[in-house]
């Protein structure tokens, strides 16, 4: 059991053996960067590393089985986190203003996430989850997962998700906006290819694309509503 870290380190590896990590234990270590917990952690208590300013790097085992509330709370250089398969609830303010926070890698184990998990992460761009999950997370961390589903599908060569396209098809505006200003082609490139875009929305967002610059994602649905339809009724490079 480790009760409170008082070390003053930039990385730190707990004992092997360690059971727990108590709730607070690290909370306000604000010089540490880096922090490997061994296979034999299997719970970690309530904001067991908030205010851990300076955290980049975390590496967590799948020993684990049990996450407390609020344990990255502003933890604000977090850059990518795995949880571990196993977990069950991502909790209250668990990610809370970590600004930082880039990715995340949610197991399929996962059957609850609080309304609350992701509040003030602005820089999150990939939200790796399961399509059956995805209902799970906050309204607009959907649309995140969602195209990082699209994103990696198209990278991967997978032939795609029957939830995945039928979330797009029932939001084909909005994530027609989302990624023509994330410059997504490979988004888009899902979207054209399994063809969960109207004519009317591709036309309408093929003006869009052309007036803000975006070349590639402009010619890419050019190509597409040529393949598609004789709809077009007017060059968007005029």
């Amino acid at each position: 059991m480790l009760k409170k870290y008082k070390g003053e380190e930039t990385e730190y590896r707990v004992p092997e053996g360690t059971e727990s990590i108590e709730e607070l234990a690290f909370s306000g270590a604000d010089g540490l960067e880096k922090l490997y917990l061994p296979d034999s952690v299997n719970s970690i208590g309530n904001y067991a590393f908030m205010n851990c300013y300076s955290l980049r790097e975390i590496r967590m085992p799948e020993s684990i089985e049990h996450i407390g509330a609020g344990l990255f709370q502003n933890c604000w250089q977090l850059r990518k986190v795995t949880l571990p398969e196993g977990t069950k609830m991502i909790g209250t303010d668990m990610f809370e203003n970590c600004h930082g926070l880039s990715e995340l890698s949610i197991p399929a184990s996962v059957n609850k996430v609080a309304r609350t998990a992701l509040s003030g992460c602005r820089s999150l761009r990939k939200i790796r989850i399961s399509s059956e999950q995805i209902d799970l997370l906050p309204a607009s961390a959907r649309y995140t997962a969602v195209m990082t589903a699209m994103e990696d599908s198209k990278r991967s060569g997978s032939s795609g998700d029957d939830i995945i396209d039928s979330y797009v098809s029932e939001r084909q505006k909005s994530f027609l906006d989302l990624a023509i200003n994330r410059r997504s082609i490979d988004a888009v490139r899902y979207m054209t290819d399994h063809r969960l875009v109207s004519d009317d929305a591709m036309k309408e967002y093929l003006s869009k694309s052309a007036g803000s610059g975006r070349t590639e994602i402009t010619a890419l649905l050019l190509n597409s509503m040529k393949e598609k339809t004789n709809a077009l009724d007017e060059d968007p490079f005029a």
